[in-house]
């Protein structure tokens, strides 16, 4: 395949006319469904799993359950100005200034919205809100699958950070808690990063997996996870997990309970892309390996990986045959198994990005341009399907749930170097069908002329 295929012209798409995306959901700042007095505290565990593997990474895992509200649970919205009415009860530590969402995804009716600790004051790391709520400004997150596992300081056991969350066809939740608080100058390991997995039917965990000391450097950044699974074999699936902090790629077995780490060269940073500019902030980065996507499955019943470094601008692949052969992943010397598919072009620096199978269309998380990009994999085409320097200031997390797209942006640079305005909207999610999404760019399928 020529590298050259993949150097598109993202900077031409203001001249592009498309219907682009529309706004789900908005936040000047993001606050919660607070519990009521004492809902959280009551806690019931069972030491059962579903799946019992062979490997020995992971510890014995735990089907908890909560009394009081989980996700099935009645549940109020305030409408009243977009704000919500209760105040935070006195024992929780919320500071409004310290929640950034930076990870969505959506299940049925739910929109699944993380708020990693960062920082200190953030209540609850793993939350959601209802896809058909009738407020779509401000409407508080609902702690997932219930406050008491959410809060921090708390038993071993709870959730202290999670980044972003994959769902599969077998209604399963799938994160990586990193078991890290990242306070400025004072990052503090409350646990080891884990897998944890959640039976969406019934709110339960189902699955813990401490991934082992030696597949985690002390940068190390477990940020996503994507999972390679189908209906029917949902005992066998297969989790991918990019470290962008300590170039490589784990690959977890669900069957067998057991990872791997694959390192490679193209995991690592790009040198030369480095260099950001988003919201009147110069800075470098050097986050390697960000985001991962599947194809469908091809004639070997493997899919094909696509996979980029966030601090560069080209695009590589290789087949889940050599990621799930541990034997296979895990050697020195790889040859021609992972290759170079071409160079996206200048500033197309990519955070997450998602596929939709069916088309083959990719959609990217363009952060130096303030957009969503789009890539047509079958015809080697690209486009941008909505830019937006004041309202798409960083794509977070781009996820493709059927036919339908989310984006979510987060304005993050001006968290970090700069300051919020927390009276005007900084956190968006948006969507729109993946059809309508790429519509008058160059990632929609030619419509077959009319015969005369």
């Amino acid at each position: 395949m020529r590298v050259e295929l993949l150097i598109f012209l993202f900077c031409l798409i203001a001249l592009v006319s498309n219907k682009g995306l529309k706004l789900e959901f908005s936040w000047t700042r993001i606050t919660y469904q607070w519990p009521r007095d004492g809902q959280y505290l009551k806690r019931q565990t069972k030491t059962e799993s579903r799946y019992r593997g062979s490997g020995g990474g992971g510890r014995g895992s735990d089907v908890i359950t909560f009394e009081g509200m989980t996700n099935a649970n009645e549940f109020e919205v305030s409408t009243q100005g977009g704000r919500e009415s209760r105040e935070p009860p006195n024992n929780i530590d919320y500071q409004f200034v310290n929640n950034i969402p930076m990870g969505t995804n959506v299940w049925r009716n739910k929109l699944f919205v993380t708020v990693p600790r960062r920082r200190l004051g953030v209540p609850s790391t793993l939350n959601y809100v209802p896809l058909d709520s009738p407020q779509k400004q401000n409407v508080p997150l609902i702690p997932y699958p219930n406050w008491g596992i959410n809060l921090y300081p708390g038993p071993r056991e709870n959730f202290v950070s999670v980044y972003r969350v994959g769902v599969d066809p077998c209604d399963r939740l799938w994160f990586v808690d990193t078991g890290i608080i990242e306070t400025p100058g004072n990052t503090t390991i409350v646990k080891p990063s884990e897998i944890i997995i959640i039976d969406l039917k019934t709110d339960r965990i189902v699955q813990r997996y401490s991934i082992p000391a030696d597949q985690v450097t002390p940068t190390s950044n477990l940020a996503s996870v994507v999972i390679d699974v189908t209906e029917d074999t949902c005992l066998n699936a297969y989790a991918y997990i990019p470290d962008l902090g300590g170039y490589g790629l784990i690959v977890y077995s669900l069957r067998d309970n057991r990872s791997w780490k694959v390192r490679h060269n193209y995991f690592y940073l790009e040198p030369l892309s480095g260099e950001f500019y988003i919201a009147g902030h110069h800075f470098q980065w050097n986050d390697g390996i960000f985001s991962v996507e599947l194809t469908d499955l091809k004639k070997d019943g493997y899919r094909d990986m696509y996979f980029h470094s966030m601090a560069g601008t080209n695009m590589y692949k290789v087949s889940t045959k050599i990621l799930r052969n541990e034997t296979m992943a895990t050697r020195s010397y790889h040859e021609d198994d992972f290759q170079l598919i071409g160079n996206r072009g200048p500033n197309s620096q990519t955070s997450s990005a998602d596929l939709h199978k069916p088309t083959n269309i990719m959609f990217l998380g363009l952060v130096n341009e303030n957009a969503l990009g789009c890539v047509n994999m079958n015809l080697m085409t690209a486009g941008v399907v909505q830019k937006d320097d004041q309202r798409m200031i960083y794509p977070s997390d781009v996820k493709v749930v059927k036919d339908r797209v989310y984006v979510l942006t987060n304005t993050m640079p001006e968290f970090l170097y700069g300051r919020l305005n927390y009276d005007e909207v900084n956190f968006r999610v948006w969507q729109n069908t993946v059809q309508e999404a790429v519509e008058g760019t160059k990632c929609a399928h030619p419509r077959p002329s009319r015969p005369y």
